[in-house]
């Protein structure tokens, strides 16, 4: 594992297979396995991924969904892109998360064309507006998961509390989150890998039942932009219902200081902890 890590990952040259090959660093580090990623940080490395393929055209990610196929190991990973449905307008692309012959992540993106469209005041909706995060009250790390190590969620993110949130329990959570550390060394993270990042902290941040006595483990992300957020600050409205089947849903409203510009939902897998 790199020492000292700049990024959540960082390029790793002559690796095997098409893809761009990267160390996932302990910044990506999740609540669950000390070994394993934060949903968020390999979701934000498959928006980066899909965005590559629309960077020849403009094109903004819009909307992408993602399946954990189990948890997503810290060390050598293979990210993949492929063009699914070319096109100037509009494209669908394929991206996955590979270790050796386990593919770890994976899902698929669109990606739309920027345009200025004419269309009457009637037809556009007010956005709702978060408070924003000054003056909010920070989060108590020391009681967000187990543990107090580099991680994700408590060393690659700044966390505000507008209401409840990560450290208190509840079924809604509404919270701000800033990413700290590049994506990738030297690169500024673009407003939808911002976005996707936070995204995956939904039930984190509404969580009915405590850390520790529950696991709560999303088994998918799925982000709908409806524009391109700005600033470093993402918003995050979050309601958890659980059910006593053993599964839980998460959504989530996304902001920026201007108001909602997307949302997000997860599945989860919930049950007691083991001893």
């Amino acid at each position: 594992m790199t020492g000292d890590p700049s990024a959540i990952a960082v390029p790793k040259p002559g690796g095997e297979g098409p893809g761009e090959h990267f160390e996932l660093t302990e910044l990506a580090r999740g609540p669950w396995h000390d070994g394993a990623a934060h949903g968020g940080a390999p979701a934000a490395l498959l928006a980066r991924a899909a965005e590559r393929l629309g960077a020849d055209e403009d094109l903004r990610l819009a909307s992408i969904a993602v399946t954990f196929n189990g948890p997503v190991l810290l060390g050598d990973i293979e990210v993949r892109a492929e063009l699914v449905k070319p096109g100037r307008r509009q494209r669908v692309v394929a991206v996955a998360i590979a270790s050796g012959d386990r593919t770890m992540i994976e899902g698929r993106a669109v990606l739309i064309r920027r345009g200025e469209v004419e269309l009457p005041d009637e037809a556009l909706a007010q956005p709702s507006v978060l408070e924003g995060p000054e003056g909010m009250r920070p989060i108590d790390r020391k009681l967000w998961a187990d543990g107090d190590g580099v991680a994700f969620h408590r060393t690659s993110n700044s966390v505000v509390s507008v209401m409840g949130g990560p450290d208190r329990l509840g079924i809604e959570g509404a919270v701000w989150i800033r990413l700290d550390v590049p994506v990738v060394p030297g690169e500024e993270p673009s407003g939808a890998q911002r976005a996707v990042s936070a995204a995956d902290f939904g039930n984190g941040i509404a969580h009915p039942v405590p850390f520790g006595e529950y696991v709560f483990i999303n088994c998918d992300l799925s982000v709908s932009l409806l524009r391109e957020p700005t600033g470093e600050w993402i918003g995050l409205d979050s309601r958890t219902e659980l059910d006593r089947n053993g599964t839980g849903l998460t959504s989530t409203k996304l902001y920026d200081e201007a108001g909602q510009f997307g949302v997000a939902s997860q599945i989860l897998y919930v049950d007691r902890a083991s001893g």
